[in-house]
């Protein structure tokens, strides 16, 4: 299981403030938290408002990889920001995202398709989120076509069945774990990405309902590919590292042991 760190994001307050005055050691500092907790690839979105989201996206890429060895999850939905980003970038990135919306699939999907990197694929199309597993299905199914058809392995390609937070919807967690039930029985081989803090926005103790939502998602999926957390949370990292373990995806338990022995389990 890839797991990413979330916690690079302008959305976050502190983030946002420290991308506006440039503060290179409140950023690297970040980072390296992130990747000593566990994270082997690190989220990165400078979305703040009313600021320029082109330079501050480059800005904080080129620090973050001169601080930590990682590879980034380049997270924007503008495009012009997106390839400032990957000009400077060293190594394979992931790109968040593509959906089946058509200014995503005109503007961005070209971009990623002339690049040598992967990509989050959302289950979204020109009228939102829909609200039923089978819709979801429907829009992954069109995504997943047009990005091979662009050209890009389906490998390369993480499907994100979304997930909306249950302060606005008490339906929300249900339908993401319906969905992606359905996508491991109708779409074998494709990969998924888990981005589970979404549940709990407008909830309260968000970290109990994150990763319980977690756990239950990698069991609906009898595995995920990737997730995209909090890794300073290390109840959320000790849960993860059991459920790819108890849905057979750690072979032989070796990386529930080697957790085990390096004190990361807890009591």
């Amino acid at each position: 299981m890839l797991i990413v760190g979330e916690s690079l994001n302008g959305t976050i307050p502190k983030v946002g403030e420290a991308i506006n005055a440039k503060d290179v050691d409140f950023v690297r500092k970040l980072a390296l938290d992130q990747v000593e907790a566990g994270a082997r690839m690190l989220d990165v979105n400078a979305g703040v408002a009313g600021a320029n989201e082109v330079e501050n996206l480059a800005w904080i890429v080129g620090i973050v990889q001169n601080t930590v060895s990682v590879p980034l999850l380049i997270d924007s939905a503008n495009p012009r920001a997106l390839e400032a980003a990957l000009a400077i970038h060293k190594g394979r990135p992931m790109i968040n995202s593509i959906s089946a919306e058509k200014y995503k699939l005109d503007a961005v999907l070209p971009l990623v398709a002339s690049h040598d990197c992967s990509v989050i694929a959302l289950c979204l199309g020109d009228e939102g989120i829909p609200q039923t597993p089978e819709a979801r299905l429907k829009l992954a199914r069109i995504v997943l076509d047009r990005a091979q058809a662009a050209g890009l392995k389906l490998e390369d390609i993480y499907l994100d069945t979304l997930t909306l937070g249950m302060g606005t919807s008490d339906q929300a967690a249900k339908v993401t774990l319906e969905t992606l039930r359905l996508v491991r029985q109708e779409l074998p081989g494709v990969r998924i990405m888990l981005i589970a803090s979404n549940v709990s926005f407008g909830m309260p103790n968000r970290r109990l309902l994150n990763r319980t939502f977690a756990t239950m998602a990698v069991a609906a999926a009898m595995g995920v590919d990737a997730v995209m957390i909090d890794v300073r949370d290390k109840a959320m990292m000790a849960a993860l590292i059991a459920a790819d373990a108890l849905t057979g995806k750690d072979p032989y338990c070796k990386g529930y042991f080697k957790a085990f022995r390096a004190g990361k389990l807890g009591m």
